[in-house]
Formats: C-alpha cells, structure tokens, sequence
C-alpha cells in the first residue's frame, strides 16, 4: 500500500514539473526573445550617438552597433569602444568601455517608435558629462531608376526625341548620371536629378546611324545602375 502511495506521488510530482516547464516555454515563446512589457521594441542596429557636455557644443556623432538579447545589450563603436547595458520598458543604461580607456555612462529612454533615444551621461575622460542622444540608421531602399529603356528618334517626328528617367533608392543628394557610349547624340539635362531624382535624355537632331545606342550610368556612389537609349533616324 505504501509503496503504491509513493508511486502515485511520484507521478502526480513528475507531471506537475512537466506542466511547470510547458508553461515556461509558452511564456518564452519559440526562438524568440522574452519580454516583461508590453510594446517593448528592440534596439539592435546601427545608432548615431551624439554627446553634448553641458555648457558646450555637441561633439562628432559616434557610429554605434547595438545587439538586445531579452534585456541585455552588447555592441562596439566606431572608434575601437565595447558597449555593454540593459533596456526595461523604455529605459536604457549604456555604459561604453573607450578604447582609451575611460568609461562613458549612458541613462536615458527609448522613445515610443525605438528609432531614437536620449538622456544624461558621464565620463571619466575629457567629454565631461551633459546630455546624450541617438538616432537609428534606417536602411535606405536600394537604388532603382525608370524605365531601364528607351528608344528616341533623331528629329521627334516619328517618335518621341526626349525620355524623363526617374531615379529612387540610395542617396537622393548623391545621384549623378553619365553616359559612357555615344555622348554626342543625346543631351543630359540633370537639373532636377538630386531634388526629386529626375532626368531627361533628349536625342540631338545631328545624331548618327539608326539603331546606335547609347550607355547611361545612375550612381549614389554605393550602387550603380545601368540604363540604354537607342537612337533611332527616320
């Protein structure tokens, strides 16, 4: 009897644990990160960090890479620093080991989008202390121009003589277009190119035999992308 009794509390120990771990699990969730507050974002990526010491101008933005684990952050700096802190509900503590050896301590928030955050720090090194903040890098979409293609005729009267291509993507400020092949039969206009990413080829009525084309390139000087306009001559 006793032993049939030692038996049943062993099993009804062994599936509580078992419902104690499935519950733990299901709080975790698979794979995934656990977060105590509602609406918690993440802070992993690229930031800019600029310090601004009290009584004086900001200094240069620092380029800092964050990784969040559940409510740790790892990360490194641009200049050779480690960065170790913690993130719960909006507040964040940043402390970033320098490469020359002082320390600078971050205490600040998240704001509600986790694009930016700000707050006070100190430093053992010349930055004194003042006020903090950052902004995340948002990856830019990549560089797309349209159409790729074209087909414009010398005199306009068979055909359209000009194209409005339209660049979008990359580094608006950046965009520049040459052409690389047959130069003279178009002209370039490029007014627009780096206000709204628009720009004309129009097809010079001197321009040479039917069916030349003509090689454009559009950068933001990280990506290129290629263009052809064939001239045709009625």
């Amino acid at each position: 009897m006793m032993v049939k009794y030692a038996a049943n509390n062993r099993s009804e120990a062994f599936l509580f644990c078992l419902f104690a771990l499935i519950i733990s699990l299901s709080l975790c969730g698979c794979g995934g990160s656990f977060r105590s507050f509602p609406g918690e974002g993440d802070v992993s990526g690229s930031w800019n960090l600029v310090l601004t010491p009290t009584g004086a101008s900001a200094l240069a933005a620092k380029l800092c890479t964050l990784d969040q684990t559940d409510h740790n952050i790892s990360g490194t700096t641009s200049d050779g620093g480690t960065i170790t802190g913690t993130v719960s509900g909006k507040n964040i503590d940043l402390t970033i080991n320098n490469a020359g050896g002082t320390t600078t301590t971050l205490a600040g928030t998240v704001d509600g989008d986790w694009k930016t955050m700000s707050g006070t720090y100190t430093s053992t090194g010349p930055d004194g202390s003042g006020n903090w903040s950052a902004t995340k890098n948002i990856p830019l979409a990549p560089l797309s121009v349209t159409p790729t293609t074209a087909t414009l005729s010398c005199t306009g009267t068979t055909g359209s003589a000009s194209q409005t291509f339209t660049a979008t993507g990359g580094t608006r400020s950046k965009y520049s277009v040459t052409a690389s092949t047959n130069t003279s039969l178009i002209t370039l206009s490029t007014t627009t190119l780096t206000t709204n990413g628009q720009f004309t080829v129009t097809a010079n009525n001197t321009c040479g035999a039917s069916g030349s084309v003509v090689n454009l390139a559009v950068t933001d000087t990280t990506t290129t992308v290629n263009l052809t306009v064939t001239i045709t001559n009625p």
